[in-house]
């Protein structure tokens, strides 16, 4: 996490408000890209790792990567979600991360943790080193030098990762095979992935709406405002897997809703501090931190929408663990449906502060939807 601080602090200072948010709109673009790719080559990849050996799978995975990562930069551009300028990096960059994420999933299946969790460390490092590189000894301090130290990271860590890898793509499984790894693969992903893309497009939409409506610049100060968002959800996606653990195992409902009343308590008491922090800030200190004015005000608008977001993790990973996912991705979808409608009416007239009040409507509209199904699916089983 501080790693990754110390990117987007030098990114703030060297690029500037337009070159934030020309490189945040890369960075959706590539985003895009994994998050189609996801659907086979992401965590059903752990599933499937059970029951048939990766040499069973491994054609399809690259196969549908270069798939996603084809359609998904090409459609990107073509919606007006990414610059068209950037189809061609968010496509190679995203095939990358694709591969990158797949690899990733087969150490976690293999049971090397202690490597999964070196590989996200080292392209971290990597990712910042190289942007030292290029910025100061190669001068190349713009939106397509970041694009140029992404590339970099990504290649080194894939091929770290087939290091890590060497000895297991012809590992036997654990189970009886249960039938085509193709078939489950596709099921399986489908059912955890869909949530995650329409989460992720919610999540990332006001850059490309500020980029078509106001234009870069809105978008650069936006991205610095969302990482502050981000940061103050560290707590709830910390844990939210515990909740999906833990749920998934209880013997009973009450004491499933017990397990996740008390996550939830706790991560309401760690996050509010955090949120009345980002709030009480005054605009000097963002200013001074980031190179760049305007952080204050979106971030005090998102308040709302901040304690919402961590509320919405934790139930979305009770509701997984019984095995409710399709509400997930139902109540992302409606939350989209919220931000672009109201950021396309606000954003003219109120630009980063209207995407901020737009993404704490969403947000709170996909909390309340979380909380009632969460409630409901209690009623109906007592």
């Amino acid at each position: 996490m501080f790693i990754t601080l110390a990117t987007v602090l030098i990114n703030s200072h060297m690029l500037g408000k337009e070159g934030l948010g020309s490189v945040s709109l890369l960075q959706f673009g590539l985003l895009l890209v994994t998050g189609m790719a996801g659907f086979v080559a992401a965590g059903a990849v752990v599933y499937v790792r059970r029951s048939h050996s990766p040499k069973d799978f491994i054609a399809l995975a690259y196969g549908w990567c270069l798939f996603s990562a084809i359609l998904a930069s090409y459609l990107g551009t073509k919606i007006g979600a990414i610059p068209s300028k950037w189809m061609f990096d968010a496509a190679i960059l995203g095939l990358l991360q694709s591969i990158f994420v797949f690899h990733a999933q087969l150490l976690i299946a293999s049971g090397k943790i202690k490597e999964h969790n070196i590989i996200f460390l080292a392209q971290a490092a990597l990712i910042f080193c190289s942007v030292v590189f290029i910025y100061f000894i190669k001068g190349n301090s713009t939106p397509e030098g970041f694009a140029s130290a992404l590339s970099i990271a990504f290649a080194a860590t894939v091929l770290l990762t087939i290091v890590f890898l060497r000895g297991t793509w012809s590992d036997k499984p654990t189970l009886k095979p249960g039938g085509s790894a193709t078939k489950i693969l596709f099921k399986s992903g489908a059912q955890g992935q869909t949530g995650s893309l329409v989460q992720l497009i919610t999540n990332r939409s006001n850059l490309s709406l500020l980029e078509n409506i106001i234009g870069s610049a809105g978008a650069g100060v936006y991205s610095v405002v969302y990482y502050g968002v981000e940061a103050v959800w560290t707590i709830a996606r910390a844990l939210a897997p515990m909740v999906n653990s833990e749920v998934a195992k209880a013997t009973s409902s009450t004491d499933a809703m017990n397990i996740t009343s008390g996550y939830l308590k706790q991560t309401l008491i760690l996050t509010i501090p955090l949120v009345l922090a980002a709030c009480l800030t005054p605009e000097w200190i963002y200013a001074w931190i980031f190179g760049i004015d305007g952080i204050a005000m979106p971030l005090r608008l998102l308040a709302p929408g901040m304690i919402a977001g961590a509320v919405a993790s934790i139930i979305a990973h009770h509701l997984s663990g019984i095995g409710l996912h399709r509400w997930n991705a139902i109540t992302s979808g409606i939350a989209m449906i919220v931000l672009l409608s109201s950021g396309w009416y606000l954003i003219p007239t109120m630009e980063v502060c209207g995407a901020a009040i737009a993404a704490s409507c969403a947000y709170s509209v996909q909390a309340l939807a979380l909380v009632g199904v969460w409630s409901k699916s209690n009623l109906k089983v007592n």
